[in-house]
């Protein structure tokens, strides 16, 4: 319910306030709730961010770096015999750091890691995993792709927590887009700001979906964007909705709204915003106080501003430019020097400037009447291929890239320890740069886990259940069925949420920490640290922990298979070596074979030899 102002002490003016303090109140609620007041503050808003739409676009453009070369031979931009071969470095770059983003979120059996903070002994394995299950629906890792994708372009790009019936656990992430999020400027951290606007482009048949339930949009004004849009013949074009959330005492409202079009009033008015939280410990509703958007800065600097935040395209742009340039540049002078042309071998004597004669054609067995000069221009140095290379040695040492830097090298004089030590380079810069991406998720995952915990205390979805014993509940009296003979309600078990583990209190991390980033660190000083094991005793056991980390899906069978072959290969080898002391007492002692049966005899002998076959292999040699 909208907070209202029922001051009536003005008798002149019934239902306005005259102290100062109260005029301050309700011009504060009208600057929130009022749409004609709120829509000059929202128009601002909005109209400030115009300058980075744009720049978001050309960021885009300057990436793909979309090029007609027949259209600009068209506009005489190009010659004939010009190209233009763009070196699209900026989507290069990004390409290459993508690989270490989703390594981390794929790569575990996790998303997050609990802490229990009520009970820090408490075992989490089974709540990570119920956890993790509800929240890998089907394509949930595209918002996360496109949200780090729009970071590296553009320098940060956000993220959305909403409800959503349809998924698991009734909530899920969306990506929201660098240019769809508006907040003020100057800000620092969104969660500090009066309010934020999230742009949503909306065909017709959505809006008219958007008049039903959750949403529940004014059918007044839906009516009024829908025929300004067919007078202007724009029905098929989308419109622009937006939404917006605000903080009131702490207290976070949302409301929908249209700038365009003849709307005149909310398209839907300002309520609390209600993600179903509670308080675990009590049960009882508790207000939405934070800002469900969470934004991914690409590089972190002294700079606090988050459109101060710079991505590939701010730090590509130029260098794109000169390699488009130089590689264009030679392949063109490599069409023209391989091509013939034409000059006459004398002066005509009148001075007129240099002709171009076309339509002319060269063949064998002609004379010309003039003599005439042939000739082709010199062919480019092939030393700008090495600025090529330059280039991209340099863009990759830029780019936390070392190990490829390494091998586009032209030399000799890589070693095998020089590529490694670049690759361990490159990971300690890689979780350099995961660090954002985890906070992120932590930030993320923290926040729905609220929803998560409070949807499963209230039963609304199926979550870490176990059996419980309840009474039996008669339907008519809503009274337990007592048992005739003990005088005590009647039990029946049932499968229920755990609350007792679900209304602890916990910190979430991102599991990549542990499950991605440690262990491959783990695995990579294990590799360097075999040479030193193999001759130890150390070595099985530690072989089969190397397996378990590399292949987290296989290694186990792996180990299993490893500790197996070592007991058969113990076996092997104390058989062995029994069988090769029973032949030598059987030489010694000759007489010991006659106390034995005959058909005894000949299967000792037998089974002597196998054993010493069979310890073979283990030994390598005869026992």
């Amino acid at each position: 319910m909208l907070p209202t102002n029922e001051i009536t002490d003005n008798p002149e003016a019934p239902g306005l306030p005259t102290d100062p303090v109260q005029v301050e109140q309700k011009a504060e609620l009208d600057e929130l709730f009022d749409f004609n007041t709120a829509r000059i503050q929202l128009k601002r808003m909005i109209d400030d961010w115009d300058h980075e739409v744009k720049q978001t676009e050309l960021r885009r453009l300057k990436r793909d770096v979309n090029i007609d070369v027949e259209a600009l031979r068209q506009k005489k931009k190009l010659d004939e015999d010009e190209t233009l071969i763009p070196v699209r470095v900026i989507d290069t770059n990004i390409q290459r750091e993508q690989p270490a983003y989703v390594n981390y979120l794929k790569n575990s059996r996790r998303i997050c890691t609990f802490n229990s903070l009520t009970n820090p002994d408490q075992d989490t394995q089974k709540l990570e995993l119920e956890f993790t299950r509800g929240m890998t629906y089907i394509s949930w890792e595209t918002p996360h792709y496109k949200n780090i994708d729009g970071a590296q372009t553009h320098g940060w790009d956000a993220l959305e927590v909403v409800l959503d019936s349809t998924k698991p656990l009734g909530v899920a992430l969306e990506h929201v887009g660098h240019d769809n999020l508006y907040f003020p400027r100057t800000s620092i951290d969104i969660q500090f700001s009066k309010f934020v606007i999230r742009r949503y482009p909306l065909t017709l048949m959505q809006l008219e979906a958007f008049t039903k339930a959750p949403y529940s949009f004014n059918a007044e004004q839906v009516a009024k964007l829908k025929d300004s849009r067919r007078s202007t013949n724009k029905e098929s074009e989308t419109l622009d909705i937006y939404k917006e959330v605000c903080k009131k005492d702490g207290q976070v409202y949302i409301s929908w709204f249209a700038l365009s079009d003849g709307c005149d009033d909310w398209l839907s008015a300002p309520v609390p915003l209600d993600l179903g939280l509670i308080d675990p410990a009590t049960g009882q509703p508790i207000p939405t106080t934070s800002y469900p958007y969470f934004i991914l800065p690409y590089r972190e600097t002294e700079k606090p501003m988050i459109v101060q935040h710079q991505g590939r395209v701010y730090y590509d742009e130029n260098k794109q430019e000169a390699q488009t340039a130089i590689l264009s540049g030679y392949v063109n002078g490599l069409t023209r020097a391989s091509n013939l042309y034409a000059s006459p071998a004398k002066e005509n004597g009148t001075g007129a400037a240099i002709k171009t004669v076309e339509g002319l054609i060269l063949a064998g067995g002609r004379m010309l009447s003039e003599p005439v000069n042939f000739w082709s221009p010199p062919y480019p140095d092939p030393t700008v291929l090495n600025a090529l290379q330059y280039f991209d040695v340099a863009n990759s040492q830029e780019t936390n890239q070392p190990n490829f830097a390494i091998a586009n090298r032209k030399d000799s004089r890589k070693t095998a320890t020089e590529i490694e030590a670049a690759g361990t380079q490159q990971q300690m810069m890689n979780s350099v740069q995961l660090t954002m991406f985890s906070t992120l998720i932590r930030q993320v995952y923290n926040f729905v886990w609220l929803i998560v915990q409070s949807k499963a205390l209230r039963n609304e979805i199926v979550f870490l259940q176990i059996d419980q014993q309840q009474p039996i509940i008669n339907s008519l009296s809503q009274q337990p069925v007592m048992d005739p003979m003990t005088g005590q309600p009647q039990m029946q078990t049932v499968r229920m949420n755990n609350t007792t583990v679900l209304a602890q209190t916990y910190d979430l991390r991102a599991a990549g920490d542990i499950d991605v980033v440690q262990r491959q660190e783990k695995i990579q000083q294990m590799m360097q640290d075999w040479p030193v094991v193999v001759n130890t005793p150390l070595r099985d056991q530690f072989l089969q922990d190397l397996m378990r980390l590399k292949y987290p899906d296989v290694g186990e069978r792996y180990s299993q298979i490893l500790g197996q072959t070592s007991q058969m290969q113990g076996m092997q080898s104390i058989i062995g070596r029994l069988a090769t002391i029973l032949q030598g007492a059987m030489q010694q002692h000759p007489e010991m074979m006659t106390t034995l049966p005959p058909e005894q005899q000949a299967d000792v002998s037998k089974l002597i030899q196998q054993s010493i076959q069979m310890a073979q292999p283990a030994t390598g040699q005869p026992a």
